[in-house]
This record gives C-alpha cells, structure tokens and sequence, in this order.
C-alpha cells in the first residue's frame, strides 16, 4: 500500500522584521550553541542583528558553492553544536542542510532572498566544483523553523523574486505529471488532497499578484503573498507532491556553459515550458505562461543564449531523462521528444515580434 505522505517544517514566520525573532526561534527548538553559516551577502545585511539574537552563535562563512567538499570542511569547523542555522541565497542554505545532514543536527533556515522553495524543504542539491548539479542528499526531517524576513527580501533585486515565481509556477505541471505516472513524492508517499490544494492556490497568487509584487517598494500584502507561494506553497508543492521535466531539466541545463549563469528558477522556467511543449498542454496554454514568463523577465527560449544546435540539445536532454523523477510524465519521453520541444520554443521565440 502507498501512504499519503505531507512534510512540513515545525514552524514557519514570515513578515517585515521577522530576523528579530531569531533568539525566539532558536530558543523553541531547544536553545544553543549554534553554528550559524552565512554567505557574504547575508553577513553584511544581517551579521549585526545575528550576534545580537544568537551572541554565543559560531559564524561560519560559505564559500559560494553548495559541494561535498564545502559541507564536509564547514561540519567539522562547526564544533560542539546543537542547531545548524543556514542564512542567505539557496546555496548557502543547502550547504547549511549538508552540514546537519553531516552532524545529524537539526537547522534552522533564513533565507533574504525568494528565488526558488528550497527553505522549508529536507533536501539539499550538491553540486561539483564546476558547477553542474551532483545529487540530492537527505535530511532525517524538515528544518525545525524557516524564518522570512520579507523587508530583507523586498530589498533584493527583483530578478530573484522572478526566479522564485518561475520554480513556483512548475508545480502545476509537475504535480499533474507525477499523479498521471503514480510518481511518489520526496517522501516516498503518494500526494495528499491538501498539496493539490496548495499548489493550486499557489499558481493563483503567483498569476494575479506576481507583476504587483514585481514593482513593490515595500512587503505590502500582494508582495507578502507572492513570497509565501514562492517559498512556503511552492515548497510543500514539490516536496510532498512530486517533480517532473521541469526540474528534472535543471540537471542538464545547468551542464550547458551557457546556461550555467542562470538561477535555479529560471532554469525551472525553461524546463516548465518545454515539459508544456512536450505535450503537456495546448499552444494556447504555453502562449500564456510564456507571455507571463516574459513580463516578469524569465527566460522562454534558448536562442538567446546560443544555444540552437541539435547536439547540445541532445546532451541536454539525455541528462534530463537521467534525472529520477523525468518518468513522472502524462506519457514516455524520449530524448528526440524533449530535442524537439526545445526546437519549438526557440521557433516560437523567433517567429515573436
């Protein structure tokens, strides 16, 4: 028999100001000492009012790639702890998973950016050295509190957020693939009725409120929305209902030199509108989400990047169908299915005004 299987962070806050509740959070899930592991950015933002709210904290610096070897050295500079917290970018707070994953502790996530819904989730992407995505490692659970200060996000450039709202609008697509394939979730369950719900929801908020929160000065209540779909609903969305093409697709994206600059997101972007092309839904669909994508940024097509020859879209799509959730799919993808897909958008793209 196959469980329905949701997971779920113990706590979620969100709200302008909310890194002020940072000693109160660290408290509830049983105090220190704390290793805090932080990238640059998120020193220089945060590093004050960190010492403040956790002054016996170890800070340990990220050094800008999520590898095993980065996690492997920050575990044992972490020292006698008892709570990983992660804060910054989605690297750094996979990297802050692998090192729990290392110590068997439990972490605590702050992110000051809404560019994908790896916060509240219990894996981490590991990636080489050269930048190419690896594989997924496992926490035991969820992270014990996500804390999201939306002033802090608000103040981030806004290619960020655009990020997060092209991984968020996959899940539609993805969860529809993995119930059409009987795809279990990360949990190794099968989707509650509650993760449909969210996911539909979610795609509802990003689709009325996203071009608001866009061009928000202050987290006002659209912006507070669209950052709860990006990091909260998005979150649960994929990890307790399943992915599909568009994220199996970042495996061989992000192998394309290329594309190898491009945000998780975006890359997710890529991937959603091949996975729509691929037979997924009508031309009038993709006509939509990629006017969508556009508005808010994204990228919709290839060429722009270069990347236009058959080979490499072969490579592409020979590591996408490597990836071990491409099966959760409406029917079986060969690797000339997605060469062609990705053919169509580049063509749409260029017969575009």
């Amino acid at each position: 028999m196959t469980f329905r299987i949701l997971g779920t962070p113990q706590r979620y806050v969100q709200g302008p100001g909310a890194i002020e509740r940072l000693g109160t959070e660290i408290e509830i899930a049983g105090g220190g000492p704390v290793a805090v592991i932080a990238d640059p950015v998120a020193q220089g933002l945060l590093g004050e009012t960190v010492a403040a709210q956790a002054p016996q904290a170890r800070m340990l610096a990220f050094g800008g790639e999520c590898t095993a070897g980065e996690i492997e050295a920050l575990a044992e500079r972490a020292g006698d702890v008892r709570l990983i917290v992660g804060i910054g970018g989605g690297k750094a707070i996979d990297t802050a998973k692998g090192v729990a994953i290392k110590r068997d502790l439990p972490v605590g996530i702050v992110p000051t950016i809404a560019s994908n819904d790896s916060p509240t989730s219990h894996i981490a992407v590991i990636y080489t050295p050269d930048h190419a995505v690896e594989g997924v490692w496992h926490m035991r659970a969820n992270p014990f509190f996500v804390l999201v200060d939306t002033a802090v996000i608000a103040g981030a450039p806004r290619r960020f957020l655009a990020a997060g709202i092209g991984d968020a609008m996959s899940k539609p697509y993805e969860l529809a693939g993995a119930l059409a394939a009987g795809g279990l979730n990360f949990f190794g369950g099968a989707p509650t009725e509650l993760t449909q719900a969210i996911v539909e929801r979610a795609s509802e908020i990003l689709l009325r409120d996203g071009p608001a929160a866009m061009t928000a000065t202050t987290p006002d209540e659209p912006f507070e929305r669209v950052v709860e779909a990006t990091i909260l609903l998005s979150g649960l969305a994929f990890e307790s209902g399943g992915l599909s093409i568009a994220h199996s697709m970042v495996r061989g994206l992000s192998r394309m030199p290329q594309l190898s600059h491009l945000l998780h997101g975006e890359m997710v972007a890529l991937g959603t509108l091949t996975q729509i092309a691929a037979g997924q839904g009508d031309d009038a669909e993709l006509d939509r989400l990629t006017a969508f994508f556009d508005s808010l940024g994204l990228p919709t097509d290839f060429r722009r990047f270069g990347v236009t020859d058959e080979a490499a879209f072969h490579d592409i799509a020979t590591a996408t169908l490597a990836a071990p959730y491409a099966g959760n799919f409406i029917k079986p993808l060969a690797a000339a299915d997605l060469v062609k897909s990705m053919h169509s958008l580049n063509a749409r793209a260029k017969s575009r005004p």
